[in-house]
């Protein structure tokens, strides 16, 4: 099949686009490297041009006419013509890869929020999911054209609007001659830092404290004022552990890890073994009666009488301390320690606020979580 000469067809490019004098010229380079020429990582241009050819038309495989370069470029080589589009033209992206880019843009968003902002109330980072859920509530969208972490950073007060968020503080430590060191602690105070370590020697104080990133270029240039040293120690302040609760969505996006959660709690609370007890104790007489109520015929024996959960005696500390988790869900709940005959299980009944009973720890932890909302 004849195909004219002016004619050369490609496939599977990415096409760099520019227009001047009045005319478009088009080229035809590998995908992903175009960008990596542009930041300097690739230097050979062989290994981004997929042909040196300089064309009208990429798509239909019609080469520019040589009066066409001359016009627009003063020059035919097309060599030199191709690194000036490669510099100056517009990347032609498929709408397939643009939204990747984008996908990949708002991921990277959602990571700085998760690593540079707290929950002002535990210090602890919100959970990725939490961050990406609030992030579209907000209507949250990326230029590609600037930095995400700046983008990221800029959709604070609107995050803040509805939840608690806030940027994480930095640790820093600044080493000032002796005679600045009071300049230093009255910079640090009048910006709400947190002093850690303070260590004063013949001529210098070294400081080790925390606080606000934003004050972070007023604070080096006091310490050059000052002729003394900075340097950032943590980026990023924050408590080990994920922030639990949120709002009523987040409840409903983690819940297959609650239950999982649940189950644990309430296999674990049946192998539990308390030390033994000589002398049970048994309920006050105005209570007994109510108690016995509930009391299955399998059960022999009250080792803590119903009361609230703080007051669980010392030998029981490790549940007073697990247990805790219902008086920050709902208020006023209390816990009952029963032994059975002939073994050495425990097992802990709760009862509401209300009244109501809960044959588990997992059950009472659902009903407080739900009373919460």
């Amino acid at each position: 099949m004849f195909v004219p000469v002016g004619i050369k067809k490609l496939t599977n490019v990415a096409v760099v686009r520019h227009r001047t004098h009045g005319a478009r010229f088009e080229i035809a380079c590998y995908k992903n490297t175009v960008l990596s020429y542009r930041r300097g990582h690739e230097k050979d241009v062989d290994n981004v041009l997929q042909s040196t050819e300089v064309y009208a038309n990429v798509s239909k495989g019609i080469v520019a006419k040589d009066e066409e370069l001359m016009k627009a470029y003063g020059t035919t080589d097309r060599a030199k013509i191709c690194e000036v589009i490669l510099e100056k033209g517009e990347l032609q992206v498929s709408e397939k890869e643009r939204k990747a880019e984008s996908e990949n843009a708002f991921r990277d968003a959602v990571t700085t929020l998760v690593e540079k902002c707290v929950n002002p109330g535990t210090n602890r980072p919100y959970p990725p999911g939490m961050i990406e859920s609030a992030l579209r509530d907000v209507h949250f969208s990326l230029d590609p054209k600037r930095s995400v972490k700046q983008q990221a950073l800029e959709a604070l007060p609107k995050l803040q609007a509805i939840f608690p968020i806030k940027r994480a503080e930095m640790r820093f430590s600044a080493v000032v001659p002796i005679a600045k060191e009071e300049a230093l602690m009255t910079f640090v105070r009048e910006n709400n830092g947190t002093v850690e370590i303070s260590d004063l020697s013949a001529s210098e104080a070294s400081v080790t404290f925390t606080m606000d990133p934003s004050t972070y270029r007023a604070l080096d240039k006091l310490t050059k004022e000052c002729k003394g040293r900075l340097e950032v120690v943590t980026l990023a302040v924050t408590e080990e552990a994920v922030a639990g609760t949120f709002d009523e969505d987040t409840m409903k996006a983690t819940a297959s890890k609650q239950t999982a959660m649940e189950k644990a709690e309430e296999a674990l609370a049946k192998i539990e073994i308390s030390r033994p007890v000589a002398q049970p104790v048994t309920a006050p007489p105005h209570r007994r009666s109510e108690q016995l109520e509930t009391l299955s015929a399998t059960d022999a024996n009250i080792l803590v009488p119903r009361g609230p959960v703080s007051a669980l005696p010392d030998e029981h500390a490790s549940r007073r301390e697990r247990f805790a988790d219902l008086d920050k869900y709902e208020a006023g709940w209390e816990v009952e320690l029963r032994s059975r005959e002939g073994s050495s299980i425990v097992d802990a009944v709760f009862y509401s606020p209300q009244g109501e009973l809960a044959k588990t720890y997992a059950e009472a932890r659902r009903k407080a979580m739900a009373a919460s909302k």
